[in-house]
């Protein structure tokens, strides 16, 4: 309300003296503290305007010299002063155009025939107030329609009653695709989704009155979906009952939220469901978090293993070691803890192996995080393989064969140390390629070996034997025998080739040995039963003939042949028996 003790400006445009003298005189009755300032004209009025414009009300007389038209008079001085109240004086005869100056801005008209000091100091305040209520109001519209046309969220004036569009800001017209043109052509029933349009149809028709939120699917111009959390009020607009709404974007809120639920599942998966025993401590072993699988591993549940300490469940013997790799951590962010034993609920132990994380410099998780998995299994296999080894080991150094294991994928080609003892190789001679193994072989049986090896392969038969000779390092050759087996993956593919090369040569020399022996012994047997019959059938027919015809002249002539036989027949049996010394000294 405004202070009628406080200096009140005012400025009178009357050009009649009496009137304004009497207006004077009203006023003084009415306000302690008055400033008044006269124009008789509306040039006078005008330059007195456009000086200062402190006045608090403006008094205007539509009879001046200089203006001949009122409505004229009238729209001009509101033009000078928009912002302050302006009260008309107007006698019977402008009565009409008294009441038309309303819609032209004047804040109250009255008739100088009805004025007194009362009725002049009421319009005055009430003129002053309703103008300071007109002005709030106009800010405040104004800037309402700012925070409408500048807000970053879309928002849009809807016809209370159809739901048409109003008025759109650029928020929308940039979020949505359509010009403000396009949107002011539609229904906002045009940018709903077909299986939400009941739901948001039925909480407008709840809510026709009041508020109401609400998150929707909209359809933008270019088809694309958005998700929009939407608050709508009611309110009027020009004079039409209407609704404001405010519509936020929240489709990268509804995909990161989407995104999280996602990331939580994959953790579930990954720590709290997997096998794996994760566990977060301080360098003390002091539990703070335990997965579940805790209770999967040791038949103790998280809950009950939180409340011990980490090396209460180590084998005392492991104890040292586990925290020897855990001080680690102080200088190393990651460390790698090989096998240990940890105590299960039946009071058994279990292999486990660990990598620990320090993680302390970050604040949501402060500790070290422990990502165990069991091994008990990896190291009952091992032992089992490393015994089986000794064995083979054993085996292999009994037989003296060299143990060959061909990678058949990589070409790599494996040697125990039967290579160097019975081959005379060295380790820095030894190149692990099936290339070098080729290359070792007689040339007379590389063709064959290499046509079998490939056939073995094509088959995939399991069990594989040839003879062949194999280079030493001095040059020479040794007869082996190679016993290997085919590996294979579950398709049937040959993956591995284990084998053992035998030294046979000793044999091979001592089956040459006898062929050669039963080669002389033929020799031998042939010369007895063709070589030697020709003398003694010769001697044996000469012997029956002198029997036969005793006094044959010729018998002198007969010893003789008789003797030829005889000595060419000892010559055979010697030669016989030299074969047979040197059969019996080559078989000792």
């Amino acid at each position: 309300m405004t202070d009628r003790n406080g200096v009140l400006n005012i400025l009178v445009v009357e050009d009649h003296i009496g009137d304004y003298i009497l207006i004077e005189e009203y006023l003084s009755e009415e306000h302690l503290q008055i400033n008044l300032t006269r124009a008789t004209t509306f040039k006078e009025a005008k330059d007195n305007l456009n000086e200062t414009n402190s006045f608090g009300v403006i008094i205007l007389d539509l009879s001046l010299p200089d203006v001949d038209d009122n409505e004229t008079l009238v729209t001009q001085m509101v033009a000078l002063a928009p912002n302050t109240p302006i009260i008309v004086l107007t006698g019977f005869a402008s009565k009409a155009f008294g009441v038309k100056t309303l819609s032209l801005g004047i804040s109250d008209y009255l008739l100088k025939d009805d004025l007194n000091s009362s009725q002049l100091a009421k319009s005055i305040y009430y003129s002053i107030e309703r103008k300071n209520i007109d002005y709030r109001l106009s800010e405040s519209e104004r800037k309402y329609k700012a925070l409408f046309d500048f807000s970053p969220l879309p928002m849009w004036v809807l016809d209370k009653h159809t739901l048409e569009f109003l008025n759109v800001n650029d928020a929308a017209v940039s979020l949505y695709g359509y010009s403000k043109e396009e949107f002011l052509t539609m229904n906002v029933r045009d940018l709903w989704t077909q299986d939400t349009k009941s739901e948001i149809e039925s909480t407008w028709r709840e809510n026709y009155h009041s508020n109401f939120g609400i998150t929707v699917k909209h359809h933008k111009k270019n088809g694309e979906l958005v998700h929009m959390e939407i608050k709508s009020n009611p309110i009027d607009f020009d004079g039409k009952e209407a609704r404001v709404t405010q519509a936020k974007d929240i489709t990268a809120q509804l995909d990161a939220e989407q995104a999280l639920k996602h990331s939580e599942k994959r953790f579930k998966a990954l720590v709290q469901d997997a096998s794996d025993l994760i566990m977060i401590m301080d360098f003390s072993g002091d539990l703070s978090y335990v997965s579940p699988s805790a209770l999967q591993m040791t038949g103790i549940s998280d809950s009950e293993m939180i409340k011990n300490n980490f090396f209460h469940f180590i084998h005392k013997n492991d104890v040292k070691n586990v925290k020897t790799y855990l001080l680690k951590l102080k200088d190393n962010k990651r460390v790698q803890i090989p096998s240990y034993r940890i105590k299960t609920s039946d009071n058994k132990w279990r292999y486990i192996e660990t990598i620990v994380t320090n993680l302390n410099d970050d604040s949501s998780i402060n500790g070290l995080v422990a990502n165990s998995r069991d091994i008990t299994e990896f190291i009952k296999q091992e032992k089992k393989l490393i015994h089986s080894l000794k064995r083979y080991d054993i085996v292999a150094k009994a037989t003296s064969d060299t143990i060959t294991d061909y990678d058949v994928a990589n070409d790599r080609m494996y040697y125990n140390e039967g290579i160097e003892s019975i081959f005379g190789y060295s380790k820095n001679e030894i190149e692990n390629t099936g290339c070098w193994w080729n290359d070792k072989l007689h040339p007379e049986d590389k063709l064959r070996v290499q046509r079998y090896s490939k056939q073995v392969q094509k088959l995939r038969s399991g069990h594989i034997q040839i003879e062949y000779r194999f280079r030493c390092a001095d040059g020479s050759y040794k007869y082996v025998l190679d016993r290997s087996y085919l590996i294979t993956d579950e398709n049937g593919n040959p993956i591995r080739i284990i084998g053992a090369m035998q030294d046979i040569t000793e044999i091979q020399n001592y089956i040459q040995t006898i062929e050669n022996h039963n080669s002389r012994l033929k020799d031998i047997a042939w010369t007895q039963s063709h070589v030697v019959r020709a003398p003694l059938a010769r001697i044996m027919g000469l012997i029956d003939l002198i029997q036969s015809y005793p006094n044959i002249d010729e018998q002198a002539q007969l010893l003789e042949h008789i003797n030829t036989s005889a000595t060419e027949l000892d010559g055979i049996i010697r030669n016989i028996t030299s074969k047979t010394e040197d059969v019996t000294l080559t078989s000792r």
